[in-house]
């Protein structure tokens, strides 16, 4: 006899709905208000919830910062995972890698205010969470399978480290979006044009593939041993 599928009972499906809302409205809030100015009164007000079950879901305001913050590393791990680069030639597939950040930062502008803020609390929350397994981003995984076939292709040179060189990309970008609005005040540049975001995804590809060249080879680093006239200086 054929099983009868249940449906889903109404209630459960409502419940994550809820859930969903105010998890959302936490986003916003956190990511513009920040973790001690942030309020659950308003983000129950934003979503039109009793507070009390903000605190049902979450159990407390740093519960649902939690949560919060899980969501934007989340969102960024399901999109590495999906990537598919294994058709692509290594400098096209690299490339592909560099897009993917950027338009995570313009599309998620949140993630670059719980990253500034984790980073200023020392990542107390973000140590906390369970799902740190997850976030092991699966993209490193990804980058060595590129580079070991661009060596084999002869594109790229040996000895790279990819957790090394996803940070580097990370870097290349992040800066760009979190320092948007100093660095527009000294430059009087609007970094967030079409004009200019073309211009540093062509930059960050340039600058990193050009790392990857195996022609440049690596760049000796500078000798440490100090000159007399330094010397005299220091001592």
């Amino acid at each position: 006899m054929k099983a009868v599928k249940r449906k889903r009972p109404r209630k459960s499906r409502n419940a994550e709905a809820t859930r969903a809302r105010i998890l959302a409205a936490a986003i916003d809030e956190f990511a513009n208000r920040g973790l001690a100015d942030a309020r659950t009164d308003d983000i129950a007000a934003r979503c039109g919830v009793d507070k009390r079950l903000v605190y049902y879901y979450f159990g407390t305001k740093e519960g649902l910062y939690l949560a919060a913050l899980e969501t934007a590393y989340a969102d960024l791990t399901e999109l590495e995972r999906a990537i598919d680069v294994e058709h692509l030639e290594p400098k096209a597939a690299i490339a592909r890698l560099i897009n993917l950040k950027i338009d995570f930062y313009i599309s998620n502008p949140h993630f670059i205010s719980f990253l500034n803020m984790e980073n200023l609390y020392k990542a107390r929350t973000l140590r906390k969470s369970k799902r740190l397994h997850e976030f092991k981003t699966p993209l490193t995984h990804t980058i060595s399978r590129i580079l070991e076939r661009g060596v084999k292709a002869g594109a790229f040179r040996r000895g790279i480290d990819p957790i090394d060189l996803y940070i580097s990309i990370c870097a290349l970008g992040f800066m760009y979006f979190a320092n948007q609005h100093t660095l527009k005040v000294i430059f009087d540049r609007d970094l967030m044009s079409p004009d200019n975001l073309k211009k540093r995804r062509e930059a960050i590809i340039d600058l990193v593939l050009s790392y990857l060249n195996p022609a440049n080879g690596k760049v000796p680093l500078p000798s440490q041993t100090p000159r007399p006239e330094i010397e005299a200086l220091v001592f």
